[in-house]
């Protein structure tokens, strides 16, 4: 009689460890799909959220007091442009050897906005 009980006994030992690992597996399963689709959502969403940014051309005249960082701070502000990387633009568009500008002179700069025009 001892045989058989330990024989049932281990039957539903063997059958709950069937269960919680097939329950396991299957929330591990809905976990990584979880986690893919809520990283597909995030991927989306910031690239649908983020507006594009364009970049357009224009002739500025130089102001007094003006420099190349002071210009380079007013029209990075929509864009990833470092101050430095739209100096050496600026310079390099207008074939500057310094970062010595003269007010009254035109210098061509690039501004970014959300717009298309």
């Amino acid at each position: 009689m001892n045989t058989v009980r330990r024989n049932v006994k281990r039957a539903r030992i063997a059958q709950l460890r069937k269960r919680l690992f097939l329950s396991g597996a299957v929330i591990a399963v809905l976990f990584i799909m979880l986690l893919t689709i809520t990283g597909l959502k995030d991927v989306s969403a910031t690239n649908n959220s983020e507006n594009p940014v364009y970049k357009y051309y224009t002739s500025y005249e130089i102001q007094p007091g003006d420099t190349l960082t002071s210009i380079a701070q007013k029209y990075t502000v929509n864009s990833n442009v470092s101050i430095a990387e739209y100096i050496r633009e600026v310079k390099k568009n207008n074939n500057l050897v310094t970062d010595k500008i003269t007010s009254g002179n035109y210098i061509v700069i690039s501004y970014y906005s959300d717009e298309y025009k």
